[in-house]
């Protein structure tokens, strides 16, 4: 699986299309005010912060995240795949400035193929500034993860 940019899908589900510089990243990037993941646009507008409302906002859009995805892994699961999927986001925006994670959840991956419990997906909505000094809030980010047979995770593409 390539990373990509997501962008807006009929069903408010963010498309995925690669990008030009990171085509065989295992992360998504959107640098799209509209294409929050699917979960936080479930949670309706009303339950939303304004963009560009700033760091007072991230609780909200955390709480939204929750609220829209139920737990489903172990706690110590969730908590390690929450350090692993952030640290793999800050590495793969870098080149932005300014970056900060607004809000982020790790649940059981159930759009993988096979299904299976040893998939994880972690979500987060994260501000920054591109290479070119664009700052946007609300952009969404995937991170996959699959659990190793000594119940370690790794990161997948």
């Amino acid at each position: 699986m390539a990373a990509a940019e997501a962008g807006p899908a009929a069903t408010g589900t963010p498309t995925l299309v690669s990008p030009p510089s990171q085509a065989r990243s295992p992360i998504a990037a959107a640098p799209s005010l509209t294409s929050l993941p699917a979960e936080v646009a479930a949670a309706g507008p009303s339950e939303l912060p304004h963009p560009e409302s700033g760091e007072a906002a991230d609780p909200l859009i955390q709480e939204a995240m929750d609220k829209a995805s139920p737990r489903d892994l172990p706690p110590a699961d969730e908590a390690l795949l929450l350090r692993q999927g952030r640290a793999a986001w800050l590495a793969e925006t870098a080149r932005y400035t300014r970056v900060r994670i607004q809000a982020v959840t790790a649940r059981r991956d159930t759009t993988a193929d096979d299904g299976g419990p040893g998939r994880a997906v972690v979500r987060l909505v994260w501000a920054g500034a591109d290479p070119a000094g664009t700052f946007l809030d609300g952009r969404p980010g995937t991170v996959h993860f699959t659990q190793n047979g000594d119940g370690s995770w790794k990161q997948t593409l």
